[in-house]
């Protein structure tokens, strides 16, 4: 009894250092966002537009990569239903081709949202130089982990079906077009090269931990069809 309730106290005490931590992250957050909205407002009242524009592209752009980091969780744990006549390897070339919106996302919204001087508000001080360098990449980090990728992933967990139905029919086209003109190609060929000069091979005898649905590296490793680790459906433990 004395060690399960000195477990229970751990447990609660590193909950509470846990939110605590996460508290003071999303108020700092909270904090340089006022900043950078404020800073592109303040540029716009003295005729410079520039900012102001680059802040609305910026977080489009982020919504866009929101839209794509939910609809990866969508087609790994409801692909077999959408697409009852498609292979593994046709997810894997799927998701491949989605991470051309992960890559690109990310750098041109970290370019646009980056501001070489930031204006404290309501003061003649501005942000610049290393701090301004710092406070761009904190403020750009936080917000897509937060909500361009961590909060969507969960929302298409929760509910798939309802996911992509308000995000596939503008969402999933685009990436059908990148996959289809082969922006992802070069990828898998020397993902394949590598492969097979290092002998990167899937273990046959490795054990796996029971678990619930597809997984993600069975997605991914459809993307060499002649070695995958889906290819070789293993039974499940």
């Amino acid at each position: 009894m004395s060690e399960t309730t000195t477990e229970q106290r751990q447990s609660t005490g590193s909950g509470v250092a846990r939110a605590t931590f996460g508290t003071v992250l999303f108020i700092a957050w909270g904090v340089l966002s006022v900043i950078w909205v404020y800073d592109a407002i303040y540029e716009l009242t003295k005729g410079h537009f520039t900012p102001a524009i680059t802040a609305v592209v910026a977080v489009l752009l982020m919504l866009v990569l929101a839209v794509m980091e939910g609809l990866e969780v969508v087609m790994i744990h409801d692909w077999s239903r959408l697409y009852p006549d498609r292979s593994p390897r046709d997810l894997a070339a799927w998701l491949s081709a989605r991470q051309m919106f992960v890559a690109s996302i990310c750098v041109a919204a970290t370019i646009l949202a980056a501001r070489s001087a930031i204006h404290i508000p309501f003061t003649s001080h501005t942000i610049t130089g290393s701090q301004g360098k710092i406070f761009n990449l904190v403020w750009t980090t936080f917000t897509i982990l937060w909500f361009m990728q961590i909060l969507p992933k969960h929302m298409a967990a929760i509910n798939p079906v309802r996911y992509l139905k308000y995000t596939g029919g503008a969402a999933l086209p685009v990436v059908n077009v990148v996959k289809a003109i082969g922006v992802s190609w070069p990828a898998e060929k020397t993902a394949a090269a590598v492969q097979s000069s290092t002998r990167w091979h899937p273990e046959p005898t490795l054990e796996r931990a029971p678990r619930r649905g597809p997984d993600l590296a069975d997605a991914w490793a459809a993307l060499i069809p002649e070695d995958g680790r889906a290819a070789q459906r293993r039974p499940e433990q």
